[in-house]
């Protein structure tokens, strides 16, 4: 996906997310306007039935006094009760004067904070009806939908996240595979077109095939390249490790200091022009079990990243011992180290913390991916401390009698 496609999605997921954040905001709201103008017609009609019974005989009948006001506010909390409302309410009665309210009479309860009222207009006189705020009573009665709308926005942000989070790893996924394949062209032909070149050069240069001196160096170029270009055949097929089996790993008991010796004999000839300080402490009565080729491709990987990680002076640290059933073994160097941000990400396939165009250090992001997969399918584990600009140290963790 192109970057500015995955930049509009992005930009589309989350002015969805806010739209539906709005909406949902704006209905809830106008549910509660509702509700409360429901409630405050439900209201208006008790004082108007209750007026119209009872009162405006009264006033009629110029009967208003203390006693009708509270025959009045009876009749008002029976109504109330009866539509299903608070049953507790305040009765006034006020006289307009000169367009000005006058209270003449007041009775029942006296209310703490919010109020709702209702006027009833009787000229001259104006009946006024008040019950407590029933917001309370109303965002209760929402609760229920409020918690669904809640819910589902919280629901769809995850959703959202989520798709965001599969689509920028395609993404990252993409971007390492398009410099895998452009780092393997670059790395495959260097070999091929080094052997190439050496070879033309005997089959053309009859002088140059004739010099056994000659010959064998450019026989030993030959050689050289062509086993470089198979040592990265054969770190490309590593990926294919995710479909072991257990049963397809061949266990015996190994000692590991023999492996360990195996692989630094094996990398100070790669690396014969690199000047490598070893330190070794191996137990020798270490064993495992465990596949002894798998083994050694494991502490390989690991040892041939400690040095090529390091400065033209690598100093590499194995260490190797036993404790409580399990065999642990740790591969230590004094290199550029790994950031704590990429560190969670370096066991993947095809990652690598250098990404793009560098063949400074050469590789594929396989293996360490190779490492966990061979670890894993042993039923250990691997543990990785690192700092950048200070070194970095793998752990095994294998079971002492296999898995």
């Amino acid at each position: 996906m192109k970057k500015s496609r995955f930049t509009l999605l992005s930009m589309m997921v989350v002015f969805s997310l806010v739209l539906l954040a709005a909406v949902e905001t704006l209905w809830a709201v106008r549910t509660y306007r509702d509700m409360r103008n429901g409630y405050e017609h439900q209201l208006r009609s008790v004082l108007e039935e209750v007026a119209w019974k009872y009162a405006v005989k009264s006033i009629y009948d110029g009967n208003i006094n203390i006693g009708g006001v509270a025959r009045f506010a009876a009749f008002a909390s029976e109504g109330l009760r009866t539509a299903g409302m608070t049953a507790i309410c305040r009765v006034e009665v006020l006289m307009l004067v000169d367009g000005q309210e006058e209270e003449l009479m007041t009775y029942g309860e006296t209310f703490q904070g919010d109020t709702m009222s209702v006027d009833k207009l009787v000229e001259p006189l104006v009946l006024r009806l008040t019950v407590a705020d029933p917001q309370a009573d109303i965002l209760a009665n929402m609760r229920s939908i409020l918690i669904l709308q809640l819910l589902s926005v919280v629901v769809l942000t995850f959703t959202f996240i989520y798709l965001l989070r599969t689509l920028f790893r395609a993404k990252s996924i993409e971007d390492i595979r398009r410099d895998l394949t452009h780092n393997i062209t670059h790395e495959l032909k260097t070999p091929v077109a080094a052997a190439y070149a050496a070879t033309d050069m005997l089959l053309s240069n009859t002088a140059l095939a004739e010099d056994s001196g000659r010959r064998g160096e450019y026989l030993q170029m030959i050689i050289a390249e062509l086993r470089h270009l198979g040592d990265m055949i054969e770190e490309i097929l590593r990926s294919s490790t995710e479909e072991y089996s257990n049963s397809s790993l061949r266990y015996e008991e190994c000692v590991v200091g023999d492996v360990v010796n195996e692989v630094i004999t094996s990398l100070t000839l790669k690396y014969a022009s690199r000047s490598i300080a070893w330190h070794i402490e191996v137990e020798p009565d270490v064993m495992v079990v465990a596949d002894r080729f798998h083994l050694s491709g494991v502490i390989r990987a690991l040892v041939d990243n400690a040095i090529k990680y390091s400065p033209s002076s690598a100093e590499v640290t194995i260490v190797a011992n036993t404790r409580g059933g399990k065999t642990y073994i740790s591969v230590m160097d004094r290199g550029v180290g790994i950031p704590r941000r990429e560190q969670r990400r370096i066991f993947d396939k095809f990652y690598r913390v250098s990404t793009g165009n560098r063949h400074d250090t050469k590789g594929y992001g396989l293996g360490l991916y190779y490492v966990r997969s061979i670890v894993r399918h042993h039923g250990g584990d691997i543990e990785l401390r690192s700092e950048s600009g200070r070194g970095t140290c793998f752990t095994l963790h294998l079971p002492r009698y296999g898995k």
